[in-house]
């Protein structure tokens, strides 16, 4: 079969002489065995050939949902992998959760499993996987043996008393690369539900399963919680930025850095001049965002430490310290007061807060150019929950809309139409007023802040 994409009346062909064949093989007359998998078809007859025109006549004027779902019953009653090719290849670009993902999760799961990281946690297989499937009541995919009255017989019997079925295998036998996206999103929120797994290893699925999500603009959110864990939903990203982060230009402690466009097709920007006044990020960013462990990693390589301590993440942290503006304290509030307060909490999946990240470049002063200046050159911090959710946090102070104690309408009016451009954009844009970030109430105030956006992202203590 071509790689190309099969066309209905091709899907619905193969579907009348796999079911034709199936009749044959499993000694049935065609009528019969398309009752047993719930189409009834009114003409009776003991001509073959009759009955196979007859089931033609009723297919081929049957709806495309009609023929994805009958597909979809064969292959858990008669696996064929004809047909499961077929069908996969048909609903490829149907599924939201793209097949291509889909096989590579399914692949990362099976790997994991043969490392003894079971999916079904503290239950047995059989009671995770009726959380899932009517096991009792799904038709037999092996009718060959007849033996068994029930999927849960014959699953038990294969993968629990003589486990002679590998769980590639299992996954086959339920139809689950092929299966609607609600019923593939119900098995990613079993294999992560509390009443499953322990906490470690809830979070260990959930950043395994969002990895491959997020390639598709899903992810598993917390929804709600049981005796203190989440409980996860797949859920469609419905805002972020589009397209991949290819350097991230931050922290500049010094003169301005001069940029130019090296190569306009891949988006490649060489620092000229002051590049020892600001440090470059060029490394792959993660579908799920940049962490804290992963800037101290390539700090440590920048600066060739051997070895990743203490050492190395306070000298990060002092070099991403001087970049913050002298003139601002509140600024130096936050930051401080958020790696003080998370570093330890969250460990490993701390978020990484980036100050002063370079968004647009004028390489004109102000001087040079003073009507055509871009109004926002740099963002105060950002974060990156993933390449998609990016989230920018200003501190204002008085000079993004004053000139001294005069009041400057001008400069509101331009902020806050950056603010619009970069949330059409897909960013997050959270402001703090200078004069709330003072003494404790501040901290508070920024430890609130964090506690509420973490746990809208679902970030886990460590």
């Amino acid at each position: 079969m071509s790689n190309d994409k099969p066309t209905l009346n091709e899907l619905r062909k193969l579907i009348i002489s796999t079911l034709v064949q199936l009749a044959n093989e499993n000694f049935y007359s065609v009528p019969e065995f398309c009752k047993e998998l719930g189409i009834e078809p009114t003409n009776q007859s003991d001509n073959l050939s009759s009955e196979i025109v007859f089931l033609q006549d009723f297919i081929l004027e049957k709806s495309e949902d009609f023929i994805i779902n009958l597909a979809q019953k064969i292959l858990k009653k008669y696996p064929s992998v004809e047909l499961s090719k077929m069908l996969s290849k048909y609903q490829d670009n149907k599924l939201q959760f793209s097949l291509e993902n889909r096989l590579k999760l399914i692949d990362e799961l099976l790997l994991n499993i043969g490392l003894g990281k079971n999916i079904y946690g503290k239950l047995d297989l059989i009671t995770f996987l009726k959380r899932i499937y009517e096991l009792d009541d799904m038709p037999l995919p092996c009718k060959q043996e007849r033996r068994f009255q029930t999927a849960t017989e014959q699953i038990e019997q294969h993968m629990v008393n003589f486990p002679d079925w590998e769980y590639s295998y299992l996954f086959d036998y339920l139809g689950l690369k092929n299966e609607p996206d609600d019923i593939f999103f119900k098995f990613l929120e079993q294999v992560t539900h509390p009443v499953v797994q322990e906490q470690k290893m809830q979070i260990f699925f959930v950043e395994l399963i969002n990895n491959h999500l997020f390639k598709d603009g899903f992810r598993l959110e917390s929804k709600e919680q049981l005796s203190g864990l989440p409980i996860y939903q797949v859920v469609k990203i419905s805002s972020g930025v589009s397209g991949n982060i290819k350097q991230l230009i931050f922290a500049s402690n010094g003169e301005k850095p001069q940029l130019v466009l090296e190569d306009a097709i891949n988006n490649h920007i060489r620092i000229v001049k002051h590049e020892d006044k600001c440090l470059v990020y060029d490394q792959i960013i993660p579908t799920t965002g940049l962490l804290w462990k992963d800037l101290v990693s390539w700090w440590a390589k920048k600066v060739n430490h051997e070895t990743i301590n203490k050492e190395t993440e306070d000298s990060l942290y002092e070099r991403l310290s001087l970049s913050l503006s002298p003139i601002s304290p509140p600024e130096k509030l936050l930051f401080e007061t958020y790696y003080a307060t998370f570093g330890d909490m969250y460990g490993d999946n701390l978020p990484a807060l980036i100050p002063q990240v370079y968004l647009h470049y004028d390489p004109y002063t102000l001087k040079e150019l003073p009507n055509k200046r871009i109004a926002r050159q740099r963002m105060d911090f950002l974060i990156l929950f993933s390449t998609q959710e990016r989230v920018v946090i200003e501190v204002d102070g008085k000079q993004h809309y004053a000139d001294g104690e005069i009041a400057h309408p001008q400069k509101y009016s331009e902020m806050v139409a950056e603010d619009r451009k970069l949330k059409l954009a897909g960013y997050e844009i959270y402001r703090f007023g200078g004069y709330e970030l003072r003494g404790e109430l501040g901290k508070n105030l920024v430890i609130d802040f964090f506690n509420k956006i973490f746990e809208k992202y679902n970030i886990q203590k460590n």
